[in-house]
């Protein structure tokens, strides 16, 4: 595929669509203000100020590297191999959890506004496995088509949140208030922590170096995390307006009766859709640029007419098949949840990897680029600020599945360096 086939402005929509705004606000939001209350907005500006020295990282970073993978790339040819093959393994678990959580909350959604006309609820699954099937169906069709897709909904989600936010705040009769905190507590960065998974859609264009330019993808990815972190800071403001502190989704429903039933089918069938297909068109690179290098099959690095079909199958196959079973024994809502809390940890483990490899690579000429040194270090300050001070609130089986899987990949990677070296010394003798 030609380079530059995807504008700056593709770019930025299939970002945006990757947030999944409205379902985002929707579910996260529901858990920051249960979280928080009326400190949402200023949860969602710190959660933003994380997302904002990270998002320039890999904008250094995607200035350096032409390739694609995203940050698979950037800690291969930053750090070392090993720690390249660590950040690519646990990138693709981020990108299925975190689309995944995008998808479950749509499903979500979706099924309370299908309730009301008796939905069972034993048929959950059976909302990820169409939403799922439809997200992966349009990655397969081309990226062409899946960048109009996003391009169009994102317009109409920015101005559906606008138009939202403005109601509420009318509703409270434009009621002012101070939405800082008096004090910092373990609650908060929980809230920051899921905050996290709102204007992090950029995350999902890294991976896509041969589909765009390098410097769109960077411009891209500040642009869009400064669009959706604002947008939702708004939101929640306008939410503390209105003392709001239970589920959004009943709230919208009671307010707005069928219209607002209608508007939220739409909305989550949209939003499942968008999180989905963009974070499997991600995954499906990396896994993509990972298997070139010999360490997945490179059955899977083959193209069939510019495109990763056979990384796009496998992950779609991986996708529908993972959210569908999960769904199918703790439900959609126990599904959000544990996705949820796995992505924003996988979130802040790939972009500490990130920072390092900025801080690793910029350090070798640091009076040409000390400015590059000093936005890697106080990146790699605030998420492992946030992620040590989250740790202690979540569920002990997502505090279990993330160590695992990291754990995972380290043996991976270990047995891999065994198999290469074994057949190195084979081709010697």
């Amino acid at each position: 595929m030609e380079k530059g086939k995807l504008s700056f402005l593709d770019l930025l929509f299939i970002s945006f669509g990757g947030q999944a705004p409205l379902i985002s606000l929707l579910t996260f939001g529901t858990v920051m203000v249960s979280l928080v209350g009326e400190y949402g907005a200023f949860a969602m500006v710190l959660a933003t100020l994380v997302v904002l020295f990270n998002g320039l990282v890999v904008y250094y970073l995607s200035m350096r590297y032409r390739r694609g993978g995203g940050y698979y790339t950037y800690s291969l040819y930053s750090l070392t191999p090993r720690l390249g093959l660590n950040t690519g393994w646990t990138y693709l678990m981020y990108a299925l959890s975190y689309g995944g959580t995008l998808l479950a909350g749509g499903a979500y959604v979706l099924y309370l506004a299908l309730s009301v006309f008796s939905f069972p609820s034993g048929l959950q699954w059976a909302l990820v496995l169409v939403v799922s099937s439809v997200a992966s169906a349009l990655v397969m069709v081309g990226i062409r088509v899946s960048a109009n897709y996003a391009t169009a909904m994102s317009i109409v989600e920015v101005i559906a949140i606008v138009l939202l936010s403005i109601y509420f705040l009318f509703e409270s009769g434009w009621r002012l208030y101070n939405p800082v905190p008096s004090s910092l507590t373990p609650s908060l960065f929980e809230a920051v922590v899921f905050g996290l998974g709102i204007p992090t859609g950029y995350g999902s264009i890294t991976p896509l170096g041969r589909e765009a330019s390098s410097r769109d993808i960077g411009r891209a990815a500040v642009a869009v995390l400064l669009l959706g972190g604002g947008l939702a800071a708004f939101f929640f403001y306008s939410l503390g307006d209105v003392k709001l502190t239970s589920d959004l989704v009943d709230y919208l429903l009671t307010r707005f009766g069928l219209v607002g039933l209608l508007a939220l089918g739409f909305i989550a069938l949209n939003d499942g859709t968008l999180g989905g297909m963009v974070y499997v068109l991600s995954a499906s690179r990396t896994f993509r640029e990972m298997a070139e290098d010999g360490v997945f099959p490179r059955f899977f690095a083959r193209e069939v007419k510019g495109k990763p079909l056979y990384s796009e199958l496998f992950i779609s196959a991986v996708f529908v098949t993972a959210l569908t079973l999960i769904a199918y024994n703790v439900g959609l809502l126990g599904e959000f949840a544990l996705l949820g809390g796995l992505a924003g940890l996988f979130n802040l483990f790939v972009h500490i990897s990130a920072n390092l490899s900025l801080i690793r690579v910029a350090s070798k000429r640091i009076r040409k680029h000390l400015h590059e040194v000093a936005v890697g270090v106080i990146a790699t300050i605030i998420s492992l600020g946030v992620f040590f001070n989250s740790l202690p609130s979540f569920n002990k089986y997502t505090v279990y599945l993330f160590f695992g899987w990291i754990i995972l990949g380290f043996f991976f990677a270990e047995f891999l360096e065994i198999a290469r070296g074994a057949h190195v010394e084979e081709e010697r003798r």
